[in-house]
């Protein structure tokens, strides 16, 4: 167990200028992120609905990981290589990617928002994926992730779980995605807009393209340049 939980992974050092470079990336990042996250939620509150239902989103859970690790990238650009550390970043890495993906995929056309709502919905499935897609390509020195920090998939199934039951024996009526209050926070997993099959099939396919964007990120991070004699 103490393995699991311990700095686990050597990291070479970082150069006072890229230290820099990270601490005003992802720092910027985290503001904007907190901003826009503490500006929905007054704007859900003032609309009288479920502040519950809006960290219910799989899209937010994502933005508040990133939120997280952004944050602590600004405090600490190198941090420790703790397997805990790894889980946590790759999460809101994949997360948020796959949150973009499907979004454009196959939530955009179902969305008809205006006013700040359609702002922050931008920042929330447009602006903080490509960031931190751009944010981990250029400006985030390598994480040494592991294949086994793909442990992360247990928080997207324990949502799904989470969702679903919540779905079929509550009543929490989300009104993002649909032109009517659904139980479920997407389309493609109400069962009363879906039938069984095609939700099944879109879990699989949510998983599987988690799964891929995952590997996709552990080995991109190998890919990334970083001088070890980096120093000044």
């Amino acid at each position: 167990m103490s393995r699991f939980i311990g700095a686990d992974v050597s990291l070479p050092p970082m150069s006072v200028r890229r230290r820099r470079a990270v601490r005003a990336f992802y720092g910027i990042l985290a503001v904007g992120l907190t901003v826009t996250l503490v500006a929905q939620c007054i704007l859900t509150a003032s609309e009288g609905r479920s502040l519950t239902n809006t960290f219910s989103y799989f899209t937010i859970q994502s933005n508040v990981l990133v939120l997280v690790t952004s944050a602590i990238l600004c405090l600490r650009p190198r941090p420790s290589g703790a397997t805990w550390w790894r889980i946590l970043r790759l999460a809101a890495l994949v997360g948020i990617t796959v949150t973009g993906i499907v979004y454009v995929l196959f939530l955009s056309r179902s969305v008809h928002l205006t006013g700040l709502a359609a702002v922050y919905n931008q920042v929330f499935h447009h602006a903080a994926p490509l960031l931190t897609l751009v944010g981990f390509l250029v400006v985030e020195p390598r994480q040494g992730f592991l294949p086994r920090d793909l442990a992360f998939l247990g928080w997207p199934a324990l949502w799904l779980v989470y969702t679903m039951v919540r779905g079929a024996f509550f009543d929490p009526r989300f009104t993002g995605f649909a032109p009517k209050p659904s139980n479920y926070p997407y389309p493609f997993l109400d069962p009363t807009e879906a039938p069984p099959a095609e939700i099944l099939g879109s879990i699989a396919f949510v998983f599987v393209l988690l799964l891929v964007v995952g590997i996709g990120y552990v080995f991109a991070d190998r890919r990334k340049p970083f001088r070890r004699s980096e120093r000044g």
